[in-house]
């Protein structure tokens, strides 16, 4: 009891002692301090964090004063632009990965219903609602108070009461029903054994007990990424985290760059602060007013033209002039013209510009549709998409001139009947250089290459295909002469020329349909090239484009000549529209078709083979487009 009473006395004692010196930071509780703290920039920090990290003196989660505190705090920590320049320095892409093996563990909290057995607690179970403890009466025997003669039996030969001393005992036990009901499970540990074992979502290693009894936990080792070791990072949940956290920093850095601001105070020579913000760059300027003690003034422009940058700009037509009177000895006695002389110029020359580049690109699209007509027909959609990227170097100096190009036109025709299908696949690409020798002829070196980059077949059959990519594909390389008669009109004459067409995959594509030997999968020839390439505006918004290609094989019957013309047609309706006309043209004496009489009957050979005769190949298209250069 007495040692009851002084427990209670000291906790008065402390409290009245707590209530007179004030709060665990050494300042009153109330009131104002009494002398003005000092503070160091390692205890302001500290200071500054323990307010700001304390959620019991703000009245809202999120306090924008709150905020602001622990901006200042990072911005004391280390300067924005240091940050930035650490960042953009250090390129997480580039940091190596490797997928290692590794320990791990987790753990689950337990509450114990005895001194062996427990139930795991992932919610927070009350024991009140699993174990119900009962207050039983106990009767010890007083043995100091009994004598030899003394019998424990009353009158009635039942113990008597008078020689016992009345107890209590605590029985707690355990409701198996709650547990059950609540699909809690209780497991028992001896031995350093648990039974049954306790099972964690995605772990399958071993498990033991706490030295604290108060955790299960769970050890297995999975692979996980890890960084080399002269990065900052450690264990990555995944591959690709650190190129997702460099694509956000640059996100971020791009974001606070752009809004970052700096407020600056210009004063005059009054005193008078005028405000001004520096940002990431502004066209407008501020005008201010400078003056003097005189208070003569004239306008100043202060712009922000780029990050970390103030431009100064004096107002136009300026002229401050002041009228003084002057003594006569300090004017000069004798006045002399001085020496003048003219100085040497040089004309200006313009910087070269050596790469002229250019996109051109048309995209077509026609619709019909049909419904309950009479005289019959089918709906459709039909696109076209044509783009040309054209790069010309030109050296006037060194009289050379490199002119590339590369083309993709693709076509699509989509009935109900028939489905998708494409009707249209050109991929080229040209490449040419020239040397001036002699006015308007040159040496020139060409190179041209066309293919396709779909799969194509010979419908309304769909099972067989007939040309995919490089499929066949055909290249052409030519040594040669150019000449050029007019600005828009050029002839290529390469009389060593080497052309090769092939078919890489002739398990699927039949190399015969494209003339080739059925034992071979290219066909190679040497000969000549003629390329013509001529434009021309007959009238206002008309342009035609001709592009006449010819090769004679020296090897193999020079008389049949292989010919590839196009010609486009463009008239322009406004700045949008324009009408496209497409005509093309291939004829190749070794690309032969299958021959069928009147009645659509094969014609054979006297060796029972069918009769392939060569045929002009041609391809028409003319419809309203939209065309863009640029």
């Amino acid at each position: 009891m007495i040692r009851r009473y002084l427990f209670i006395a000291s906790l008065l004692v402390a409290s009245i002692c707590h209530a007179q010196t004030g709060d665990e930071t050494g300042l009153p509780v109330s009131g104002t301090v009494d002398t003005v703290p000092v503070f160091t920039l390692e205890s302001a920090i500290n200071y500054v964090q323990q307010v700001s990290m304390d959620r019991s003196i703000w009245r809202s989660k999120g306090d924008e004063y709150q905020k602001a505190l622990l901006r200042l705090l990072r911005q004391t920590a280390e300067p924005y632009d240091s940050v930035t320049a650490l960042l953009h320095q250090m390129d997480l892409r580039s940091i190596p990965l490797s997928l290692e093996k590794v320990p791990y563990s987790d753990s689950l909290k337990i509450r114990w219903l005895n001194d062996t057995t427990f139930i795991v607690d992932t919610v927070g179970w009350s024991l009140g609602l699993i174990l119900k403890e009962e207050m039983r009466l106990k009767y010890p025997v007083d043995f100091s108070t009994l004598t030899l003669s003394d019998s424990i039996l009353d009158e009635n030969g039942m113990l008597d009461s008078t020689l016992f001393i009345a107890d209590t005992l605590l029985v707690t036990s355990i409701d198996t029903f709650a547990l059950e009901a609540l699909h809690i499970s209780m497991h028992s540990y001896q031995r350093n054994r648990i039974s049954p074992p306790v099972r964690s979502k995605g772990y399958h290693g071993k498990s033991y007990i706490s030295r604290d009894m108060g955790y299960v936990v769970f050890v297995d080792t999975s692979y996980r990424w890890i960084a080399a070791d002269h990065s900052p990072f450690l264990l990555l949940p995944g591959r690709f985290h650190l190129d997702s956290l460099q694509y956000a920093v640059e996100t971020l850095l791009e974001f606070t760059e752009g809004r970052d601001s700096t407020r600056l105070m210009i004063d005059d020579i009054y005193g008078r602060k005028t405000p001004f913000w520096v940002t990431t760059g502004d066209m407008e300027s501020t005008r201010f007013w400078v003056k003097n003690y005189k208070n003569d003034s004239i306008t100043l422009w202060i712009g922000n033209p780029a990050p970390n940058e103030i431009s100064l700009l004096l107002e136009d037509d300026i002229d401050v002039n002041r009228m003084m009177i002057a003594q006569t000895e300090h004017l000069p006695r004798q006045l002399r013209e001085p020496d003048q002389s003219l100085a040497e110029i040089s004309m200006l020359e313009p910087v070269p510009i050596f790469w002229d580049k250019e996109l051109t690109s048309a995209f077509s699209l026609s619709q019909t549709y049909l419904s309950n007509w009479t005289k019959g027909g089918e709906s459709s959609l039909t696109t076209m998409f044509d783009v040309t990227g054209l790069a010309i170097y030109n050296n006037t100096t060194a009289n050379t001139q490199w002119i590339n190009s590369i083309r993709l036109q693709f076509g699509t025709l989509a009935t109900k009947e028939k489905g998708f299908r494409k009707n249209n696949d050109l991929f080229e690409i040209n490449s040419k250089f020239n040397r001036n020798a002699s006015g308007k002829i040159g040496m020139s070196a060409s190179f041209y290459m066309k293919s396709q980059v779909a799969k194509g077949y010979n419908y309304p059959n769909d099972s067989v295909v007939e040309s995919k990519f490089l499929n066949p594909a055909s290249l052409t390389i030519g040594l040669g002469v150019e000449y050029k008669p007019f600005k828009h009109t050029t002839l290529n004459l390469a009389p060593l020329s080497y052309k090769n067409t092939f078919v890489l995959d002739t398990a699927l594509v039949d190399q015969t349909r494209h003339g080739i030997a059925s034992t071979k999968k290219a066909k190679q020839e040497l000969g000549t090239q003629v390329v013509l390439f001529n434009t021309f505006s007959p009238m206002e918004d008309l342009s035609i484009t001709n592009r006449l290609r010819l090769f004679s094989n020296y090897l193999n019957h020079p008389e049949n000549i292989d010919v590839d013309w196009e010609m486009l047609l463009d008239k322009k309706i406004n700045w949008f529209f324009t009408i496209r006309l497409n005509l093309h043209l291939i004829y190749d004496d070794d690309v032969r078709f299958p021959l069928f009489d009147s009645n659509d009957q094969p014609v054979m050979m006297p060796d029972g083979s069918q009769k392939k005769v060569a045929r002009s190949q041609f391809k028409e298209f003319v419809g309203l487009s939209m065309l863009f250069k640029l």
